[in-house]
């Protein structure tokens, strides 16, 4: 410490160096209005610094010639002491900004926040699948993963399907029920949608029947510079309607239908990305549900918890039908001949 001060005492500086020291520091003064503005988000007179950097180093000259390249000197460290700490600082702060956007977010649209229990199980699945993948490389058996990971992709497709899966099992082997025919228990309809009382849709205050509505919010770029997005909220509402064909018309009620067709009939971009799709007076929807009798009159509803309640557009389910069969021969004939080739190659 004794010779960093000796230094500035042995280096003591004339009049021409001060005034190009004077000059300097204005660039320092600079980069000093920019971190505390920007970072620290400070609010002061924007020549301020410009005024304080040549001010310390013309008083430092006046009191002792000796001082002046010391003031210098901690005026220009000063810049990447703050600089450092500004980005910590703003960090924390952004953090905490961004929380608080997301609590506001998620009161506003009633999410749950994630249980700590749900965190820990989560934590616990993520340490497991990378610990096993781990010990099959430490007891040199990674080939085993050629198997393990299509297989718990079939059990996963056979055993556990999704709803959108089931609804399209059972509209391949349901028959297509007339309106003024229809039996009581699971059916499929098919016909134009008539709105009983519309419902007005979150974002864009549409008037429709139903609506999907989608929050996305922008990630990171890629390689390529593509930007893509992920979803932070969903909410489906479907109101009571009805479904007719040439043989009459039956009153569906909305509650716990899903939609199995995509299609986006509105949507709004930016930092985050809102859509929404709507059910639309006389569109022409495929319907499977449970027919049920209310005071006389069939009504078409959710059945149990699990009960498979969605519509789709017939066009998409028809060219779904048509080659849906070829290509799940493809695919199977492919995972067996690649099974076939990896246990070849291993042994």
């Amino acid at each position: 410490m004794n010779e960093f001060f000796a230094f500035f005492d042995q280096n003591k500086v004339d009049g021409g160096m001060v005034v190009f020291l004077m000059f300097f520091s204005l660039g320092i003064a600079l980069f000093q209005t920019i971190i505390l503005s920007g970072l620290y988000n400070l609010k002061f007179p924007s020549w301020l610094f410009f005024v304080l950097c040549p001010l310390f180093i013309g008083l430092s000259f006046l009191v002792d010639s000796k001082y002046t390249l010391m003031v210098f000197f901690f005026l220009f460290a000063s810049v990447f002491i703050l600089g450092i700490i500004g980005m910590f600082y703003s960090g924390i702060r952004s953090s905490k900004t961004e929380k608080a956007e997301r609590e506001k977010f998620n009161s506003k649209h009633n999410i749950k926040e994630t249980t700590l229990g749900k965190k820990l199980l989560g934590l616990l699945m993520m340490v497991g699948v990378v610990g096993g993948f781990f010990w099959l490389l430490y007891i040199e058996k990674a080939h085993f993963l050629f198997f393990i990971i299509p297989g718990l992709i079939f059990i996963k497709f056979i055993f556990f399907p999704s709803n959108k899966s089931k609804f399209l099992k059972l509209q391949a082997v349901l028959p297509t029920s007339k309106m003024n025919a229809i039996a009581m228990g699971l059916v499929e309809v098919e016909g134009d949608l008539e709105e009983i009382e519309p419902i007005i849709s979150p974002y864009f205050s549409k008037p429709c029947i139903g609506y999907y509505y989608t929050i996305e919010e922008e990630g990171p770029a890629d390689d390529d510079g593509k930007r893509s997005y992920r979803t932070i909220f969903t909410e489906l509402k479907v109101g009571n309607f009805k479904i007719k064909d040439e043989t009459g018309s039956v009153t569906v009620n909305g509650e716990g239908l899903e939609f199995y067709f995509d299609r986006i009939d509105k949507q709004m971009g930016g930092k985050k990305r809102y859509s929404e799709t709507y059910l639309k007076h006389n569109d022409y929807m495929l319907l499977i549900g449970y027919a049920d009798s209310d005071q006389g009159n069939t009504v078409l509803r959710k059945g149990d918890s699990n009960g498979i309640f969605g519509v789709a557009i017939p066009q998409s389910i028809s060219f779904r039908n048509k080659y849906q069969p070829l290509l799940v021969s493809f695919l199977t004939t492919l995972f067996f001949i690649t099974l076939i080739l990896i246990y070849i190659i291993l042994n």
